[in-house]
């Protein structure tokens, strides 16, 4: 049986910002494209191995890298329904507070 991949709201808002923080940065449809590539294998792998990544023993969600380690997402896997449900996905180039509330990005004083 397939597993059925579902986007979330709050996935696709967070997928949204981070295609807007690509484009913002690179200026370049072929890093959106590079992204796309990258969240689609990831996407893709998830729906063959919903088991591989372990689940978090307080949140119970599950999490995989993809983009050498730049993105991260999360999801819910529901084996009784065959279905993955995708919760968040982040860009670790960011600060990333809800999911990292002691993260800070460096900064410097100027004299």
């Amino acid at each position: 049986m397939t597993t059925r991949i579902v986007l979330t709201d709050a996935y696709n808002d967070a997928l949204s910002r981070i295609e807007d923080f690509i484009f913002g940065v690179a200026e370049d449809m072929a890093a959106l494209e590079n992204f796309w590539r990258f969240h689609d294998d990831a996407l893709r792998f998830i729906a063959d191995n919903p088991k591989t990544p372990a689940a978090h023993p307080a949140t119970g969600d599950q999490s995989w890298p993809f983009g050498d380690g730049r993105y991260r997402v999360f999801f819910k896997h529901v084996a009784a329904q065959s279905v993955v449900y995708m919760t968040h996905i982040i860009d670790n180039r960011q600060v990333n507070l809800e999911i990292y509330p002691g993260n800070s990005l460096p900064t410097y004083d100027a004299d």
